[in-house]
């Protein structure tokens, strides 16, 4: 796999969503902190671990797809979007088959469920294919506009 030559001002650009990113999961991990020495639980430790990362990732995505930084190139990662897509929508069905069945709630014992946190989870992946076809008809509104 080869890997794209980035210019001068994607590499400013990559270095400053990754500065974004650090930002975000220090400050999810000190709220994080300050939830559990205060004794609120919304989620169970696990869940709320895995969701910090899943936000983070997507905000990743999400900006490098704003920037139009593709470092592979764009054919190779609008398979990974696409693939984050599925993903998101097949946990999202799959949570909400859990919760029609009765087998669980959204939220249980004042806690979010699993499903729940699918849920959510799978919205965050989704929101990476969203992005990512928002970005394309907006490319393509402005090169009708130009021409």
């Amino acid at each position: 796999m080869k890997i794209k030559k980035l210019d001068e001002l994607q590499l400013i650009k990559r270095g400053n969503i990754f500065k974004h990113c650090l930002f975000a999961i220090i400050g999810l991990l000190l709220l994080y902190i300050a939830m559990i020495e205060l004794d609120i639980v919304f989620l169970s430790h696990s869940n709320t671990l895995i969701l910090m990362i899943i936000f983070v990732v997507s905000m990743f995505c999400i900006e490098m797809i704003h920037y139009e930084i593709y470092p592979l190139s764009e054919k190779r990662q609008r398979f990974a979007y696409l693939f984050a897509g599925l993903f998101g929508t097949a946990a999202i069905i799959a949570s909400i088959y859990e919760m029609v069945s009765g087998a669980m709630g959204f939220i249980e014992n004042d806690m979010l469920s699993d499903a729940g946190a699918g849920v959510l989870m799978g919205s965050l992946f989704l929101a990476i294919l969203l992005a990512y076809v928002c970005k394309l008809i907006s490319n393509k509104k402005k090169s009708e506009a130009e021409s």
